[in-house]
């Protein structure tokens, strides 16, 4: 066999393997071979041309921007795909973009990264590599239009560069949503020029639990901790929008806030109580207080931090809020008294109404997990809270409650999008707060169940998995934990046309190898990620049945259950 009958049949091999399947895919006979130095013609209007030219750069060749014929074309027709679709053609003469927006032309130059050998996933590719496509024509939509992922960074910081590097990650799987979870009991992680303690203070804890929930607590003695300044978050947002991802920032209330009272005491509830931030896991009952100190705390707050982030969302938890800490609360009562509130519920509900109207100052809709719908059902609320989108993890059945009271959802339920339980039931996966979560299962998961009504179907606004991280301290079990299984994720989030992934998967993985991923083999645990008898032997836990149906009661009932990375 010629050198040149090898680079034709990779070529096409890499075609069949592409992660996420497009929808349609024609491939031809023949080649195409890309120069290490690539000419690009742009026919974008003038003022998209540089959002334009770095989504080219996703690529590995030298790209300069040309005005005559080139090599590659890329065409940006408003009417020409749906949102953050693309066509993409090649010929044995080159190749061209065809995308209504900047999205599209990201996601057709990630599928033509996948096209080319996958030395183009590396950092910096060997000088010699031949960039050889098949013919092509590519026609590719998505089916949801919120693609997630969420990172919490405030359990265990991951490093900014550990940031960047997973935007990249999801932007080679098309996904455009990067939730990040900057604030809990145990960490804050944005700096703060207006409220320095939240950073100084609330950024790092002594100690953090190393046991499991079944186990009595065992700490590590071990400093942790770590913030973003205010233009690491800017750089971060800028590297995520050149990759058409949207960065929402989660700072939750009024539960979840040890960190921040740690900081300032004088905002929680019960009144004047110390804290440290927490070095252990699950619910804790650390509230910010409902008071007009509190509030102005909050105003500045947002007013600060909402700028750093561009995206038209806000997450503001609302979950896991143990509200008895506010029975005997003078602070609370006297809030209670001043507004004609009766019970928790109704103090909660105002409380997250006037959160509501401090992001619609800054043009920002709410987010917030499924608890915070659920307590709020039943207490009066007529100022537009059905404009808050419910982040639903306990279940469809919340999520379509949800969406039948008018709120947009984004679907993240426990099973199977939560991707820090491990993913087998066996001896040699290292610890994890609970599972399993298998690849088969996220290849399974139907997202939207065929007996919601149109109309609550129409309220889906997409999907989302979500990396917990307690027991995740190290980036390289963040890798393991997070690949294949977002693999499969993204073929389901993008709309694939089958469930094939298994057998592209191996293929794929030498793509995941050469740009550096730790992923877990589809054969089990490398022998360094197996949990061995040591602190990182694996424990069974609750069963997953058992979980799932204790979250569908609390779901109902609108009570609190396990903390949602638990």
């Amino acid at each position: 066999m010629t050198v040149v009958s090898i680079s034709h049949a990779d070529a096409r091999a890499r075609a069949a393997n592409l992660v996420p399947k497009p929808r349609s895919m024609q491939l031809g006979a023949g080649v195409f071979q890309f120069p290490a130095h690539l000419p690009v013609r742009l026919e974008v209007p003038e003022e998209q041309r540089e959002v334009v030219r770095r989504a080219i750069a996703l690529l590995p060749m030298t790209c300069t921007v040309v005005d005559e014929p080139a090599a590659l074309r890329v065409l940006l027709r408003p009417d020409a795909t749906p949102p953050e679709g693309y066509l993409l053609d090649v010929t044995e003469a080159g190749a061209t973009i065809t995308a209504a927006d900047r999205a599209g032309v990201v996601h057709a130059a990630q599928t033509l990264r996948q096209l080319l050998p996958d030395a183009a996933h590396r950092q910096t590719a060997p000088a010699d590599t031949p960039w050889i496509v098949p013919v092509i024509r590519v026609e590719d939509s998505p089916r949801f239009g919120w693609r997630g992922m969420l990172l919490d960074v405030a359990r265990h910081f991951l490093p900014k560069r550990e940031v960047l590097r997973h935007i990249d990650l999801m932007s080679a799987h098309k996904l455009n949503t990067l939730h990040l979870h900057l604030s809990d009991d145990q960490g804050w992680r944005v700096e703060s020029p207006r409220f320095p303690r939240l950073h100084e203070v609330g950024g790092w804890r002594p100690t953090s639990q190393v046991s499991h929930y079944s186990d009595e607590v065992v700490q590590d003695g071990t400093p942790h901790g770590g913030f973003y300044t205010r233009d690491d978050l800017a750089e971060i947002v800028a590297h995520a929008a050149d990759r058409a991802i949207t960065v929402i920032p989660e700072i939750g209330v009024p539960g979840h806030t040890g960190a921040l009272l740690a900081a300032y005491p004088e905002f929680g509830s019960p009144s004047g109580q110390d804290r440290a931030v927490c070095t252990t896991w699950g619910v804790q009952d650390a509230l910010l207080a409902p008071s007009e100190r509190s509030l102005e705390f909050l105003r500045l707050l947002f007013d600060e931090l909402l700028p750093l982030f561009p995206s038209p969302y806000v997450h503001v938890g609302g979950d896991e809020s143990v509200l008895r800490a506010w029975e005997d609360d003078p602070v609370v009562r006297a809030f209670a008294e001043e507004r004609g509130l009766s019970g928790s519920a109704e103090i909660f509900a105002a409380l997250m109404s006037e959160v509501r109207h401090m992001l619609a100052q800054h043009g920002k809709t709410p987010v917030t997990w499924d608890d915070s719908f659920a307590a709020q059902a039943s207490a009066a609320d007529d100022d537009g809270s059905s404009g808050t989108l419910v982040m639903a993890w306990r279940g469809a059945e919340v999520a379509r409650r949800a969406a039948a009271a008018g709120h947009d959802v984004v679907l993240s339920p426990v099973m199977p999008t939560y991707f820090d339980y491990y993913q087998q039931a066996h001896p040699d996966e290292p610890l994890s707060i609970g599972g399993p979560v298998t690849l088969e299962d996220v290849l399974a998961w139907e997202p939207v169940p065929q007996d919601w009504s149109e109309a609550e179907r129409a309220r889906v606004r997409g999907i989302q998995c979500q990396m917990w991280t307690e027991l995740v301290a190290d980036p390289r079990l963040v890798d393991y934990l997070l690949y294949p299984r977002t693999c499969a994720f993204a073929e389901i989030a993008w709309g694939s046309p089958t469930r094939d992934l298994r057998q592209r998967l191996p293929r794929h993985l030498d793509r995941l190898a050469a740009a550096g991923v730790e992923f877990r083999p589809l054969t089990g645990p490398a022998p360094w990620q197996r949990g061995g008898t040591g602190g990182r032997a694996h424990r069974a836990g609750v069963p997953m049945a058992e979980r799932l149906a204790g979250y569908a009661d609390a779901a109902a009932s609108g009570t609190v259950a396990d903390a949602p990375g638990a």
